[in-house]
């Protein structure tokens, strides 16, 4: 498992595929059942909720049990405590969004949280390659972009989330 978290966007590689193939059996499960929720409802609390989970489990263990691999991959300094703090912050954020799954008015918070989080990770890594030349895999390509890309996934996918909902009055949105 050591290895895993070696390979340059493992996670959101793995989170793509996970909440892919969850969508999918969600719907091929529930396809001759009369759906309450719009497709893009579905869609959105997998995507969100998931996401969430995967910000979880990667901030726990990357950060925090495997954080010198992490730390290699991504050019930073081995040994560092900021790694664990860093860690314990992904958690808590990422908790939010996975407890959206049971109670829906966690989404917002969450989507707040996990997007400046990953806005200011983005611009970090940018800094760091002008002022340090920190080309590191971590650093650059897939986890880059997806630091700029998934806010704005998370925030159109909400947004079309809370439009799918207006006008259902057998959905509570919970304030």
């Amino acid at each position: 498992m050591e290895k895993l978290f070696e390979i340059s966007g493992f996670n959101i590689y793995l989170q793509v595929a996970v909440t892919f193939i969850s969508i999918v059996l969600h719907l091929i499960l529930m396809r001759k059942k009369k759906r309450k929720e719009p497709v893009i409802a579905i869609i959105a609390v997998y995507t969100i909720c998931l996401s969430g989970w995967f910000a979880l489990v990667s901030g726990l263990f990357g950060h925090i049990f495997f954080a010198d691999q992490v730390a290699s991959s991504i050019g930073w300094p081995l040994s560092s405590g900021f790694q664990m703090e860093l860690g314990f912050a992904a958690a808590g954020i990422g908790l939010i969004g996975f407890l959206a799954f049971w109670k829906r008015s966690f989404m917002l918070p969450y989507i707040i949280a996990r997007s400046v989080f990953l806005l200011g990770a983005g611009i970090t890594h940018i800094v760091h390659m002008v002022q340090h030349n920190n080309f590191a895999p971590s650093n650059t390509g897939i986890v880059l972009y997806w630091d700029f890309i998934f806010p704005v996934v998370l925030i159109a996918l909400y947004a079309l989330y809370r439009r799918s909902k207006k006008g259902r009055s057998h959905f509570k949105i919970e304030k």
